[in-house]
């Protein structure tokens, strides 16, 4: 007998789950017939149950983030800012110092981007900046503007300038009053666009700097301080567009020789001086890397080079500072 219900004992176990479930199933059958029953003969119950309210919990979007590459900066620098989270129906816009610059979408997740240039010559201190959406302000940082220590020159002037007809004081004037108005009424221009859509690249293929950005160069009471950055080249070198841009102006000038200025879009503006031969004309799109001149001595330049400059919404800026911060962010 203890043999048979061992050799059994799993068949009415297996025998007792199922009469268990079947009672389950028969109760829960029971259950929706009654209810199916009383909703048929109570239809305003029915209407009643309709009309009961389902709270879904709403999802919250997240909220502005603005990132700063850098809280301080020296004068001459740039600073990357990054926004993430912006709404797709509100436009983002900032402000430094009461004047105004944009971003520009990155990916299509609401992340934004932004340059700001510090100029060369801005004093130190404490600025704010704001940033807002729709017009409304949303955001407030400081930005603490360092004092750099650029070095000081004496204005160079050979016997070969001295022919040309050049001194240290009508080369100032000439800034003043002619090649820097030329030059500044084409950066007063600005185009609410991105032509770029990469990084920025390096305008030769080697990069030597023998003349450092903001250096200022005395001679007398005429001071004239060095807005870019003088690369070696010998003259011919190839000279190329650093991002995609439509070039804005290509002329012969007195102080400053032969000159390209490409604008990138939102007030980015690159500069290309004493060239010795221009390979674009003017209003043309240019793609990055492509040949835009061949640099040379034209100008007030003691010998072959290029001169390099950037224009940040009108600010000044170290041209190598802003290739090698804007590329952190930029692929």
């Amino acid at each position: 007998m203890g043999l048979f219900i061992k050799r059994n004992f799993v068949k009415i176990v297996i025998f007792l789950f199922v009469i268990i479930l079947a009672r389950f199933f028969i109760f829960r059958l029971g259950e929706e017939l009654n209810i199916q029953t009383t909703l048929e003969e109570n239809p305003l119950l029915e209407k009643q149950l309709d009309e009961i309210p389902i709270e879904v919990p709403e999802l919250k979007k997240p909220s502005l983030e603005i990132l700063l590459s850098s809280t301080e900066s020296e004068q001459g620098d740039t600073l990357v800012i990054t926004a993430k989270n912006v709404p797709e129906d509100k436009k983002i816009t900032g402000k430094f110092n009461s004047k105004s610059f944009d971003f520009f979408p990155v990916d299509s997740e609401g992340k934004w981007m932004a340059f700001l240039g510090i100029d060369a010559k801005k004093a130190p201190g404490e600025y704010f900046l704001s940033v807002f959406l729709a017009g409304e302000l949303e955001v407030e940082k400081t930005i603490i503007v360092k004092k750099k220590d650029f070095y000081i020159t004496k204005i160079v002037i050979t016997p070969e300038l001295e022919e040309k007809g050049f001194t240290s004081s009508n080369i100032s004037e000439n800034i003043s009053t002619k090649d820097g108005v030329i030059i500044y009424e084409v950066l007063g221009e600005y185009s609410p666009i991105t032509y770029f859509k990469r990084n920025f690249i390096y305008p030769l293929d080697e990069i030597i700097n023998v003349g450092a950005f903001g250096n200022i160069r005395k001679d007398g009471d005429v001071t004239i301080q060095h807005l870019g950055v003088d690369l070696d080249a010998v003259e011919g070198t190839q000279v190329y567009a650093i991002n995609d841009g439509k070039v804005a102006l290509v002329e012969e000038l007195t102080v400053y020789g032969n000159t390209i200025i490409i604008d990138h879009g939102l007030g980015i503006y690159s500069l290309y001086l004493h060239l010795s031969e221009f390979k674009v004309s003017e209003g043309k799109m240019v793609k990055r890397g492509e040949l835009i001149g061949l640099s040379g001595n034209t100008g007030w330049s003691v010998g072959p080079h290029l001169h390099f400059s950037i224009k940040l919404n009108g600010s000044s800026v170290d041209p190598l500072i802003f290739i090698r911060e804007i590329n952190k962010f930029l692929r």
